[in-house]
């Protein structure tokens, strides 16, 4: 009655994971979820927006502007020899003004290509949220994977305990061992159902950690169903080539330095005069009911040519070149020192993905064996042969060798998807 209660208890524990978890969820389906409703990732989208909107014709093109006026002005003119007399003027003033500027040293094109770069690094920025929201999408996929395997080898020592417990307990009322041998059995039984418990809270808050990263709501409405499989091994000249060449970091750092480019263009441009068109249309209206001609009226057309030109300027130009110049050689070497990073850190993730491929053929095979000798210890154990301590030791060996085969594993999917990341492959 008492190991009945107990499957009970350890089974309503573990129901609300799986009464809750309806759909099977795919590794694609939970990025494509993700994407559409990470928070931060909108924003970035926003941020893209607004730099595309400031791509505009606006420094090519003229500037129209409105004026108006319209004032009334009353007198009173007294005298000694007359009545004082009121008098009101009404002045009426409109006018449209066109500028436009023709020549500024190139300065209205700089800006304008200085935009679209802006545009660029906003979409690139955007790129590398993307390619860190998919890392951690897979990350924490693959790691539910390796829970629910964990879950189900602390399930199988479990029932192995259990059975072994119900073992040592007819063997005990038989007198055929001593009560210390069932209360170790006991003992072990215990700790595998403790340790089902914390295997189940670990699977749990994984899965709630993956339902955030989703922005799925608070309830885990789905399930993940399946396995790590490692694909191909990687080339390392490969992946230094495609770093090179398609790095998301590298790519925003590339057009940092163009932007640094402009940005001395734009100050260059301050050394060349600047010649603006302007024409307009203006009328003039003045009204004088006291006069015997009672309003006067101007109307009419101009245009004409401006030339500004900033001939001295105390060497304020000269000192702004001279840090625009200096700001692109920083934006230079800090390429520079990126890139050294950036393959730095690929030849140390690439010695660990080797090194984790190595580390999971070899607990691979020591799964298996352990597997094949605790089922062999299994059956000695039945016959008599093989004490309870000693299939303790090779159920122990066994789970050991499981977590280790895991662990190797995991590391070696999440290695393979950092090289990915780091050759640019996750937002392709």
């Amino acid at each position: 009655m008492r190991n009945l209660r107990f499957s009970t208890l350890i089974l309503l524990l573990l129901s609300p994971l799986f009464t809750q978890a309806q759909k099977t969820m795919s590794l694609d389906e939970a990025i494509i979820k993700a994407l559409q409703n990470n928070y931060s990732l909108k924003i970035s989208r926003n941020d893209e927006s607004i730099a595309a909107n400031n791509v505009t014709l606006a420094p090519f093109l003229p500037t129209v502007t409105g004026t108006g006026r319209q004032s009334q002005t009353d007198n009173t003119v007294e005298s000694s020899s007359s009545e004082a007399d009121k008098t009101r003027t009404n002045l009426l003033t409109a006018g449209v003004t066109v500028n436009w500027r023709i020549f500024d040293g190139l300065g209205m094109f700089t800006d304008y290509s200085r935009q679209q770069e802006l545009l660029s690094m906003s979409s690139q920025r955007v790129k590398i949220n993307v390619e860190n929201l998919v890392m951690r999408v897979c990350s924490e996929y693959y790691n539910i994977i390796v829970q629910q395997n964990r879950m189900e080898s602390a399930l199988t020592s479990l029932a192995l305990s259990k059975s072994r417990y119900e073992n040592a307990e007819e063997k005990y009322l038989l007198g055929v061992i001593s009560g210390l041998d069932l209360q170790q059995a006991r003992i072990d039984l215990n700790a595998d159902s403790s340790a089902v418990l914390t295997q189940q809270e670990t699977v749990i808050s994984a899965y709630i950690r993956m339902t955030n990263l989703l922005n799925a709501g608070h309830d885990i409405n789905f399930n993940i169903n399946d396995s790590i499989i490692l694909a191909p091994q990687i080339d390392i000249d490969m992946l230094r080539e495609r770093t090179l060449g398609f790095n998301n970091q590298l790519i925003l750092a590339r057009q940092g330095e163009k932007l640094s480019e402009y940005d001395l263009d734009a100050v260059r441009a301050l050394r060349y005069p600047s010649i603006n068109f302007s024409t307009g249309y203006n009328i003039s209206r003045s009204e004088y009911p006291w006069s015997a001609s009672s309003y006067s009226q101007t109307n009419g057309f101009n245009w004409g040519l401006n030339m500004s030109w900033n001939i001295f300027s105390g060497l304020e130009t000269n000192r702004r070149i001279a840090n625009a110049k200096i700001e692109s050689e920083s934006s230079r070497l800090a390429y520079l020192d990126i890139e050294n990073e950036i393959l730095g850190e690929l030849d140390l993730l690439y010695n660990t993905y080797q090194n984790n491929i190595t580390v999971t053929d070899f607990e691979t095979q020591s799964a298996e064996v352990a597997r094949a000798s605790l089922e062999i210890a299994m059956e000695r154990y039945r016959l008599g042969s093989l004490s309870g301590l000693e299939f303790r030791e090779y159920q122990n060996n066994y789970l050991n060798a499981i977590n280790r085969r895991l662990t190797a594993l995991y590391m070696a999917k999440i290695s393979e998807i950092g090289l990915r990341l780091l050759a640019g492959e996750l937002t392709e």
